[in-house]
């Protein structure tokens, strides 16, 4: 699921760019993991989404998996709180992570370079980025929990076995 994410996110939505932004398709994957299975498993899948961007697109190996695994984490905190039938709740908590991620990636990425223009990255950059993210969720938020909820249970039926 992390790769098939990754690959829309990649070459489809690149050339669905909406005021110079993408949507965070793995950072949807990551709440939603951490919403559904909680802190555990919103960690292990933002780590795995943050090394595989690592490993595809250069710079600071680490960067990226840092952050998602923390991202997966805040989102997991919430788990016992969470209630299947309400979308509502999850598409906030995809929202505040995907913010949570581009203040992340403004600090360690732009900030610690000596680029100060948290403004300008704040409303060209985050928003944006948050505003696709929440409305591609809305869409996409269903079927992903579905899928980790299928392979969360197959997982544990595995270790139990």
């Amino acid at each position: 699921m992390i790769v098939v994410l990754y690959l829309l996110q990649s070459s489809f939505f690149i050339h669905l760019e909406l005021a110079g932004v993408v949507p965070n398709l793995l950072i949807i994957l990551t709440a939603t993991a951490g919403i559904v299975s909680g802190s555990r498993e919103g960690c292990i899948i933002g780590f795995f989404c943050g090394l595989l961007m690592d490993l595809t697109g250069g710079g600071i190996v680490g960067m990226y998996a840092l952050g998602y695994l923390i991202a997966g984490y805040l989102a997991g905190i919430v788990n016992r709180f969470f209630y299947k039938e309400d979308i509502t709740f999850p598409i906030l908590l995809v929202a505040g992570t995907d913010f949570f991620y581009g203040l992340y990636m403004y600090f360690f990425g732009f900030l610690t370079r000596g680029r100060m223009e948290f403004g300008f990255y704040l409303l060209h950059i985050i928003l944006p980025e948050v505003v696709y993210t929440v409305i591609l969720a809305l869409i996409l938020y269903r079927p992903v929990m579905h899928i980790v909820q299928r392979q969360s249970s197959k997982g544990s039926e595995e270790r139990i076995a």
